[in-house]
């Protein structure tokens, strides 16, 4: 059946960037829960069997979506600066993009994505614990791992999500003074020091320092 869609080709109106973009602002407007064939077609104004020309099924095509989005990274900061500068820069940078498409956040967290822009992350990070930092294949694979679920961790769990009516509610009828620590860092700014943590754990000082 796949292969039979894949030799039908391309129609000469819409490409498969089109629908893209159409899913795009789909996954904005809805988040990944608003995805579906129906609502990217109608924002791309064809039928739903038009997708079967370009993407498998929806599944192919989230992946896509989740796959071009991380090709917006910009994976040069991991060689422009000396190892602690250029790993601070580069986290900093994926929270920023990450941090203005929730949509995107979502859709990664809800599936494993593959494609040639994930590979070139992955592959990048490797290539800056083992060239760059000096560590074995295997330490490179668990940090990489490592920092990837720290980022979407931080993302989606941290308490600088919108707080909703019902935290409000449910934090007004707890006494702060029986969880001091807890309610100041609640309202504490420490993405820097989560950032710091890592690249302390990831990259070691170099000898000598201090």
């Amino acid at each position: 059946m796949t292969e039979q869609r894949r030799r039908r080709g391309p129609r000469g109106d819409i490409s498969a960037e089109d629908l893209l973009v159409a899913a795009e602002h789909v996954l904005r407007s809805g988040g990944p829960g608003g995805l579906s064939l129906r609502s990217v077609a109608r924002r791309a104004d064809v039928t739903p069997t038009v997708l079967y020309t370009y993407f498998d099924d929806m599944a192919d095509l989230r992946n896509r979506l989740g796959d071009d989005f991380l090709g917006r990274l910009d994976l040069t900061l991991l060689r422009s600066f000396a190892p602690r500068e250029a790993l601070r820069r580069f986290l900093h940078h994926l929270l920023a993009v990450f941090h203005d498409s929730p949509g995107h956040v979502a859709l990664l967290a809800s599936q494993r994505v593959i494609g040639p822009h994930a590979l070139a992350l992955n592959e990048a990070l490797l290539g800056f614990f083992v060239e760059v930092v000096g560590h074995t294949p295997e330490r490179a694979a668990a940090l990489t791992m490592f920092a990837t679920e720290w980022v979407h961790g931080r993302l989606l769990l941290w308490p600088s999500n919108p707080v909703t009516e019902g935290f409000t509610r449910a934090m007004s009828r707890i006494d702060p003074a029986q969880f001091p620590r807890t309610t100041a860092s609640l309202s504490a700014s420490v993405e820097d020091e989560g950032v710091e943590l890592l690249v302390s754990a990831a990259v070691p000082e170099p000898s000598g320092s201090g």
